[in-house]
């Protein structure tokens, strides 16, 4: 088997909107005391909406696996990065600005490996995508 990144450009569209809402996260949990309630819920609904567009938006979810092995890896793999996500999110009141910062860029390459398995195509290394035809020991993959 192998792998393919399905639309790079989108994916890079989709990995730089990812790092700006996240980074826009900083200063809404920073203004967190100063701001009511329903509005600082508000943001934080309306960023994790367009997250969640990000992620999903052209994926089609029948494609990106051949068998049920590379299927149940990938469900293991966003099990494991959405943990991982949930830990490295998790705010202390009153942290200052710049460690807040770091941890979001952390957030956002976890967010960026979410997108990853979203949008990796996992192709039989016996078959080509585009003709299924039988691929020769010859094939260069990248």
């Amino acid at each position: 088997m192998r792998a393919r990144l399905v639309e790079p450009r989108l994916f890079l569209v989709k990995t730089v909107s990812v790092f700006v809402l996240s980074l826009a996260l900083v200063p809404l949990v920073a203004m967190k005391q100063q701001l009511p309630a329903m509005i600082y819920a508000g943001g934080l609904v309306v960023l994790h909406i367009f997250v969640l567009v990000a992620y999903f938006y052209r994926v089609r979810f029948g494609d990106l696996d051949p068998d049920r092995r590379s299927l149940v890896a990938r469900i293991v793999a966003l099990a494991a990065v959405s943990y991982l996500l949930f830990v490295a999110s998790a705010f202390e009141p009153g942290t200052p600005i710049w460690p807040m910062t770091l941890q979001m860029l952390g957030v956002s390459i976890l967010h960026t490996l979410i997108l990853v398995l979203l949008m990796v195509h996992i192709e039989r290394a016996d078959t080509r995508a585009a003709g299924g035809m039988r691929a020769d020991s010859s094939d260069v993959r990248r």
